[in-house]
């Protein structure tokens, strides 16, 4: 597969965009997800992120003076080979903690790693010109490479032709999938007229098919011919987050009633999590340091609940807070291991709170119990505990009051329905 051309040096934006990801180690491809790799960088079974971060670095000098994947790969094999991470070799794997024979470094992997970061790098880049000049160039037009490498589907969509909103583009901004070398062309009205085109009436149909993610046991849509995992917007998807995160900020100091009504969790769970999930990974839990951040609202029924059940419980915010002591205790506090949440549950916590299988009331403790179903856990469920109007520290010792995730855990589900300490609020039993 021939590496993508790199003269000229591609724009600021491309390195900018690289330059800012944070470090995800991930044991397979599946465990960073979509949007998550536009904040985050990350390659699997890579899973010291000193290592990690030295590769980063490297892709960085790569688009920054033009290397080719032969001049990049070069410089980087020896060290890969020098410390440890190239061939084949026994790796445990931290979800299932099997141990299994896996390909660390090789030649075809170092290819994959550079193609398809540099390829990721270029179209978010591109996408800030493109939306910059949107208003005089107002048109797309993917561009398939036509020879006899490149998928079917995507020379189907060559030619194609949509205004630069347009929501087909938020799954099909190229690439598309692995050693995808498809391109857009942004183009003007009067572009159009010179060559004769016109805007596609009709864009390609989607013909989502169902795909089991086995990591983390959920099923998603994908559009046909779009690899699990490239159906997301490259050049939305890191504004996205960052935009999201400061909404939520901002939304913390409404008062709750405003705060549910205008937020949509589900949605600002799906554009955080990337960062989020960035954040985790380079916290210290061991030793907590008092960071925090928004992490998702209240929804309407919590706040209508509590206004008409628990009104001396109002909360002064509709936003759900959770720091950094509070992620540790999410993975520490149960006494039994097997009662425990795992990482990778402390990782979805946007999406766990903002679509629960269940919330309930804590009457003897009291605190909102957000129950889920995690993957593969023996039926039992895991629950988030959130206590509302409660006061944390700050590393400068200052009080600060918000609705804070505390704890969690694991809990048989019969526990909680046949308890009556605990009242449902919303969502089903």
């Amino acid at each position: 597969m021939p590496a993508p051309s790199l003269t000229p040096l591609p724009p600021e934006q491309a390195i900018r965009f690289l330059e800012a990801k944070g470090h995800r180690v991930g044991f397979a491809w599946q465990d960073v997800w979509e949007a998550e790799h536009a904040v985050s960088f990350t390659v699997a079974k890579m899973m010291q992120v000193d290592l990690l971060a030295d590769v980063h670095a490297s892709l960085v000098t790569a688009l920054k003076e033009g290397q080719s994947f032969d001049q990049w790969r070069k410089g980087l094999e020896p060290m890969l080979q020098a410390r440890g991470w190239w061939g084949q070799s026994i790796e445990t794997d931290p979800l299932t903690g099997e141990e299994k024979a896996v390909q660390l470094g090789s030649p075809r992997r170092l290819r994959t790693i550079f193609d398809t970061n540099v390829r990721m790098a270029m179209a978010a880049g591109q996408w800030e010109r493109i939306e910059r000049l949107a208003p005089a160039r107002p048109y797309l037009r993917y561009v398939a490479v036509r020879d006899d490498r490149t998928r079917p589907d995507h020379l189907a969509w060559s030619g194609t032709i949509l205004p630069v909103g347009h929501s087909w583009w938020d799954t099909h901004s190229p690439p598309c999938g692995w050693g995808c070398r498809c391109t857009v062309q942004q183009l003007s009205a009067r572009d159009l007229e010179r060559a004769s085109w016109t805007v596609t009436a009709n864009p390609p149909p989607l013909d989502p098919r169902s795909w089991h993610n086995s990591r983390t046991g959920e099923t998603v849509e994908v559009p046909a011919g779009v690899d699990p995992g490239f159906a997301y917007h490259k050049g939305k998807a890191a504004r996205t987050a960052s935009s999201a995160r400061q909404l939520l900020e901002k939304m913390a100091a409404l008062p709750p009633e405003l705060a549910a009504e205008v937020a949509d969790p589900p949605t600002l769970a799906r554009q955080i999590q990337p960062e989020f999930a960035q954040w985790v990974d380079g916290l210290d839990l061991a030793r907590p340091r008092g960071d925090m951040r928004p992490v998702g609202t209240l929804s309407p029924p919590i706040v209508r609940w509590l206004a008409a059940n628990k009104p001396e419980l109002m909360p002064d915010s509709g936003a759900l807070m959770v720091s950094d002591k509070g992620l540790s205790h999410l993975l520490r506090d149960a006494k039994k291991e097997a009662q425990r949440l795992i990482p990778a549950d402390v990782k979805r916590l946007p999406t766990i709170l903002a679509e629960p299988t269940a919330v309930y009331f804590d009457h003897q403790n009291p605190a909102l119990l957000y129950v889920f179903d995690p993957p593969g856990r023996d039926g039992k469920l895991g629950k988030i505990v959130v206590r509302v109007n409660f006061a944390t520290k700050m590393p400068n010792r200052t009080s600060v009051r918000g609705n804070f995730v505390v704890t969690g855990g694991l809990v048989a589900p019969a526990d909680i329905e046949r308890d009556a300490r605990y009242v449902r609020v919303h969502g089903k039993a």
